[in-house]
């Protein structure tokens, strides 16, 4: 009973080498190709075993012809754009300024503040344009006016006389018309005065418009025009601040600090809920980094304290646009199927890759878990 058993198994380990030599594999002398699987193979015709087929080969083969699909995709869309004689530009186009001036209604002209600084300066303006706040022709604040017409900023006062007056800006940066300025009288009671620092030169405007304005078209190169002192009461000021940012994009606000005593502390807080909390050694020029996630207008306020605890504030606004939407289910189907990967030769591409890939997983799991293994593993149980 034993002697036909070992017949055969020698029956079958002959069978076995026979058809391992039958197919000579050129990785057996060059390491480099083992992973392709590629096959020596003479013209005998017969069949080789799926097992042997290069399918790392074709894999590669079909990302490079992707690469080239790619780009011959891209090459025939600025063909066609060129051809078409059709190209979409963006103009600028100036229309006329905004007709009302912005108008102080409070403080009133001639009032006396005592002991109350900052002072909020409100008045009525050009629906949502941007008004600029000036103290003794130097800026002191801004802010977006609502669609309702009507502003609000919290100004720092000078010791003695306070000219103020306020300016608004439409989109493309052009003046409202000139109104009648606002004086107030600042005064400390029961407080020694103290020296202050000599004003440095402050922009008109603080706006930055890309294609627009002049000067600086970001906030990050934006450079001081006389030097900064120290002493007094410390004073913060928004001097650079785009008109119009994107939602969910980083820009950044640009703000001056001078007197008081160093170092000082500043704590934004951006009108989102959001706050940032920086600190500066010296008097200087300082752009901070912020994102917002939805459009709206937002109210900026900064507050800032020196060594000695003494405060100082500035106020800016900043309009939000561009926020995405969320998109239904159709819409991204839509936009899915708009796309130039569904156009031919792409759906034919896609499904060859598909396809190779398909073959060679289940080549893959035909070695590790076919019917191969499956009859040694019956083989040896009997």
């Amino acid at each position: 009973m034993k002697t036909p058993q070992k017949t055969k198994k020698t029956i079958r380990k002959k069978a076995n080498s026979a058809s391992k030599t039958a197919v000579k594999l050129v990785h057996g002398k060059r390491s480099v190709l083992r992973h392709f699987r590629l096959v020596d193979h003479k013209h005998t015709g017969s069949l080789i075993h799926v097992r042997h087929s290069s399918h790392v080969a074709l894999v590669g083969i079909l990302v490079i012809v992707g690469f080239f699909l790619v780009i011959s995709q891209n090459l025939v869309s600025a063909s066609h754009l060129s051809s078409s004689g059709s190209v979409t530009v963006g103009l600028v186009v100036s229309g006329p300024p905004p007709t009302d001036g912005a108008t102080i209604t409070s403080p009133i002209s001639g009032t006396t503040i005592a002991n109350l600084n900052p002072t909020d300066v409100s008045g009525t303006c050009f629906p949502n344009s941007f008004v600029v706040i000036q103290n003794n022709a130097s800026l002191a604040g801004s802010t977006i006016c609502t669609a309702g017409g009507a502003f609000l900023v919290s100004v720092q006062l000078s010791l003695g006389q306070n000219i103020l007056t306020a300016k608004n800006y439409d989109n493309l940066n052009q003046a409202g018309p000139d109104t009648s300025a606002v004086t107030v009288t600042f005064e400390i009671v029961n407080e020694d005065p103290v020296v202050q620092p000599e004003q440095p030169i402050l922009p008109e405007n603080p706006l930055i418009i890309p294609g627009v304005t002049t000067g600086p078209s970001e906030c990050d190169s934006y450079q001081p025009s006389s030097t900064l002192l120290t002493g007094g009461d410390p004073h913060v000021a928004v001097v650079c601040v785009p008109r119009s940012i994107d939602a969910n994009q980083d820009h950044k606000i640009g703000v001056l600090v001078w007197g008081g005593k160093p170092p000082y502390a500043i704590n934004f807080k951006w009108g989102s809920g959001d706050t940032t909390l920086i600190s500066m050694n010296a008097p200087g020029y300082k752009s901070v980094k912020v994102r917002y996630a939805s459009s709206g207008v937002y109210n900026i306020n900064i507050q800032l304290t020196d060594q000695s605890n003494k405060a100082a504030t500035g106020e800016s606004a900043v309009e939000v646009t561009n926020a995405a939407t969320p998109q239904t289910f159709t819409q991204v189907v839509d936009n899915i199927l708009s796309t130039s990967w569904f156009e031919t030769p792409v759906p034919l591409y896609v499904t060859a890759l598909a396809l190779t890939l398909g073959f060679w997983g289940g080549d893959i799991f035909h070695r590790k878990f076919g019917s191969t293994k499956h009859q040694r593993r019956s083989h040896k149980a009997t």
